[in-house]
């Protein structure tokens, strides 16, 4: 009886030292990955596929994957306005608003000058239509004329932000007025038959861009173009 006890015991102590080897041996695995790979955990190998296709991916790689709710936002549309003008001196910083930079020599080599005393400056590079107003006087070279009659008011338009023509001066600008269609008012004066008499004749005229240049096209458009046309202008730069 005593003998079958002793032989059923290491029976049992047989498989349990087994088992127990064998979890040793598992763990001293694991410690030299470890080991090797500077503490960090090993990479586990997943395996997904059939029919003799197989597919690997990395644990780590899988974690990198950005989710679906996180994707990257489609490209931002370019803004428009990529056809605006970009002139060698830009308008706005030469002729500024509020400001009298000096003169500006006529186009037909005559030392006649407009003398600029102000400016209200509505250039817009991308604008189909814009344009500058001045204030001043003609002159020579060396100074302005300082008559009453020499008094005049000059008108840049440009169009998609290139100049439409040089200065062109009329009576007294009272107003410009932008239009729905891009087009522009203008609102102008000029003198009566005695220079004494000062700006007592009114006239408007609307105006807008084309491929040739500035139409008149509704209002006092034949005393627009009286003065837009004058054979003299002043040079802007």
């Amino acid at each position: 009886m005593t003998r079958i006890n002793q032989a059923t015991k290491l029976l049992i102590a047989v498989p349990a030292a087994l088992a127990i080897a064998s979890c040793s041996a598992a763990e001293d695995t694991t410690a030299d990955t470890a080991a090797e790979t500077g503490g960090e955990a090993p990479t586990v190998t997943a395996s997904i596929g059939g029919a003799g296709a197989e597919t690997e991916k990395t644990v780590t790689e899988a974690a990198a994957q950005q989710p679906a709710s996180e994707a990257a936002p489609p490209p931002a549309v370019a803004p428009e306005g990529g056809n605006c003008a970009s002139l060698p001196t830009d308008p706005r910083q030469q002729y500024a608003t509020g400001t009298a930079p000096g003169r500006m020599p006529a186009n037909n080599g005559s030392d006649n000058n407009y003398w600029i005393e102000d400016i209200d400056n509505q250039y817009d590079p991308c604008a189909e239509l814009s344009w500058i107003t001045f204030k001043g006087s003609l002159g020579n070279a060396d100074r302005p004329q300082g008559t009453a009659a020499s008094i005049a008011d000059g008108l840049a338009l440009y169009l998609n932000g290139e100049p439409a023509s040089e200065v062109k001066l009329f009576g007294r600008i009272d107003q410009v007025t932008p239009l729905d269609n891009g087009g522009a008012t203008i609102e102008w004066s000029e003198r009566g038959q005695y220079t004494a008499d000062g700006f007592t004749n009114h006239y408007s005229a609307d105006i807008r861009a084309t491929q040739g240049g500035v139409e008149a096209f509704a209002g006092d458009t034949e005393k627009f173009n009286d003065s837009w046309n004058y054979p003299v202008g002043y040079l802007l730069n």
